[in-house]
């Protein structure tokens, strides 16, 4: 049996969700979550909302360029 996961309100998460794992610098991780903290937003739910915009817009969700 696995464990259930719960959100940072404790609620159950749903167990048919599947767990993925991601490497993430130490120090951007510990600014993010500062961030989401005051925004009452857990991570997973971040990366979900970024992942659902993705898919919206059919590429990223912000504009990509190179400095000159």
């Amino acid at each position: 049996m696995v464990a259930p996961r719960y959100t940072r309100r404790g609620e159950a998460m749903p167990s048919n969700i599947p767990a993925t794992t991601i490497r993430i610098d130490p120090e951007v991780k510990r600014e993010a979550t500062a961030i989401l903290d005051e925004l009452g937003l857990s991570m997973s739910t971040a990366v979900n909302a970024f992942l659902r915009a993705l898919v919206r817009e059919g590429g990223m969700p912000f504009e990509m360029r190179v400095k000159t």
